[in-house]
């Protein structure tokens, strides 16, 4: 149930608070002082798009916000579980504020939220109902959807098992459709594709053989420089030759000099010892220099081949990958392709017995799928004309009419409500027969019927009572008030019939001052709604024939909600 909705800076809208009730809650008020505002505000909040035209001119921000208490707070609570979101046991916060520099953000108990997070939750919550769905319901693409609707739990995992098959059949169409090649594409496509799979595999690539290559070509393309470096470094060491001291010999001179003096002084010992360590460590970088500059060798064949190789790698990156590593991944997808190709007649048959085991299981899902569409069609025609009875339709004929089309995600079927309004009149469809007012009784009879298998406690209707008046008016305000005895109602009306029924009534206003308009909200008392319905019944001017007019109303609508 909705508790409690916030409005501020929305429209004509300053800021208001409106605690709502379990029961019939009417809102009425004179045309344009902001009742479907109030509406449109709560459908913002639970995820439909925002624009920043709502935002009340002068501000900078919108902000909505509600609190619910829900009759489905554990699976809500299970799906915060799953968006991460701290949950509270005794009800639900949402809110919203849309900004005019488009920084828009959404809150479910006072956490960050996306609105898809939102617009799962809100399926708990309530159920919008406005001026509009009267067009929907002349679609008859959308009377498969409501039939569904009302068919509820039973056919939801046969709709998800046949809307898996029917994908998978129009995969296996696009591979089939792919794969439709003249012998002619298929002799030039496999001709490139062994040109491909030549070119790379006459190179034998191996895995950071291009690495490999680079450092052998640094080195042969400095060979000079290293040779020279290397030697000098050698000589520097062991001495030019018999006459010049090397640094190793000028080491052993140091070493033995220490050696001679170590008995003076214990830390002379240590100088030595460490002496003798660099000592060996250079003369052991002495003999690798010597053996690494002896097989130095400057091979111009081996350059030119390396640079060969490396030109030949990057020639493969540029048409096959960046690197070895993806030159081979794209090498097995030749490979892929190729066998294809090859045995494309074979893949083409298996395709097609995949295809044809699919749709067996499709058809038999569909099949079954229809039966309990059809059975319970018959369910919602009998409950219909029941409510019909109740709304003063009394000579009204439904039926549901199928008709099969090819496979679709939604099966077989192709559904049409049919209405026959008055005795001796055929079926036919509801655009060609039902009026505006027969609409609106139409639509509500299905809201009848499906409140008690809806999962929401909250049902919202927005000026659904357009083009009708007189008893019909007051036949749809028992029902409004039937429904009300086991959920929330929130209705917008301009019909005295509707307003006598509510459990509880709001009057909504418009007011200006020399700058602004404004829109304000009252929960009336029981005199100011007796002269709300006179105004509702005689305009501005309340006489008082109206007003009496007025108190028998509501009094005998007491009376009828009594005994409900």
């Amino acid at each position: 149930m909705l508790v409690d909705l916030q409005v501020k800076n929305i429209a004509l809208i300053d800021e208001i608070s409106i605690n709502f009730k379990h029961g019939l809650n009417v809102l009425t008020g004179e045309t344009g002082a902001g009742k479907s505002i109030i509406i449109g505000a709560l459908d913002l909040l639970l995820g439909a798009r925002a624009s920043i035209e709502v935002i009340r001119s002068g501000s900078d921000a919108a902000f909505i916000s509600a609190y619910f208490n829900p009759d489905e707070l554990e699976k809500i609570n299970n799906l915060l579980n799953e968006f991460g979101i701290e949950k509270d046991q005794s009800g639900l916060l949402l809110a919203r504020e849309i900004r005019r520099n488009g920084r828009n953000r959404s809150l479910i108990n006072g956490q960050l939220a996306t609105l898809k997070m939102i617009r799962e939750i809100s399926r708990y919550l309530v159920d919008i109902h406005g001026q509009h769905e009267h067009q929907l319901l002349l679609d008859s693409k959308r009377h498969l959807e409501i039939l569904d609707a009302f068919i509820g739990e039973k056919i939801i995992p046969l709709k998800n098992e046949l809307a898996e098959k029917y994908q998978r059949i129009k995969q296996i169409n696009n591979q089939l459709q792919d794969m439709k090649l003249d012998d002619g594409e298929r002799a030039r496509e496999l001709d490139m594709l062994e040109f491909q799979i030549n070119e790379i595999e006459a190179a034998h690539l191996v895995e950071n053989e291009d690495d490999k290559l680079k450092k052998e070509y640094k080195l042969l393309n400095n060979m000079e420089q290293v040779y020279e470096t290397v030697g000098i470094s050698y000589q520097k060491l062991e001495g030019e030759d018999y006459t010049e001291q090397g640094i190793l010999d000028q080491l052993r001179i140091i070493g033995k000099d220490l050696a001679e003096i170590k008995q003076f002084a214990e830390e002379i010992e240590e100088f030595q010892n460490k002496m003798s360590d660099l000592f060996y460590q250079l003369e052991d970088l002495s003999f690798q220099l010597r053996d690494y500059h002896e097989n130095l060798e400057f091979d111009q064949e081996k350059l030119l081949k390396i640079i060969e190789r490396i030109d030949l790698i990057n020639s493969l990156k540029r048409k096959y990958g960046d690197s070895i590593v993806e030159i081979k991944d794209y090498l097995n997808n030749l490979y892929q392709k190729k066998e294809e190709l090859e045995n494309q007649e074979a893949l083409i048959e298996k395709l097609s017995q995949e295809k044809n085991k699919i749709l067996e299981e499709y058809n038999k899902i569909a099949t079954k799928m229809t039966d309990i569409r059809q059975n319970s069609a018959k369910k919602l025609v009998k409950k219909l004309e029941e409510e019909f009875k109740d709304l003063a339709m009394h000579d009204a004929n439904f039926s549901v009419d199928f008709s099969s089309i090819k496979a679709s995600v939604n099966g077989n079927d192709k559904v049409e409500f049919l209405i026959s309004t008055n005795k001796g009149e055929e079926l036919k469809a509801l655009e060609k027969v039902a009026s505006g007012g027969e609409l609106s009784r139409i639509m509500l009879a299905l809201k009848t019927i499906t409140a008690s298998l809806d999962e929401v406690d909250t049902l919202i209707f927005d000026e659904v009572d357009s083009g009708v008046g007189g008893k019909i008016a007051v036949k749809m305000a028992d029902k409004l008030s039937k429904i009300g005895q086991c959920r929330q109602i929130i209705c917008i009306s301009h019909l005295p019939q509707i307003a006598s029924m509510a459990d509880h009534h709001y009057y909504i206003s418009k007011k200006s001052n020399q700058v602004r308009t404004y829109t304000n909200i009252d929960c009336l008392n029981i005199d100011e709604r007796i002269d709300e319905l006179a105004r509702m019944l005689g305009g501005v001017d309340l006489t008082d024939k109206t007003i009496a007019h007025a108190n028998e109303m509501f009094n005998l609508a007491k009376l009828r909600r009594e005994k409900f």
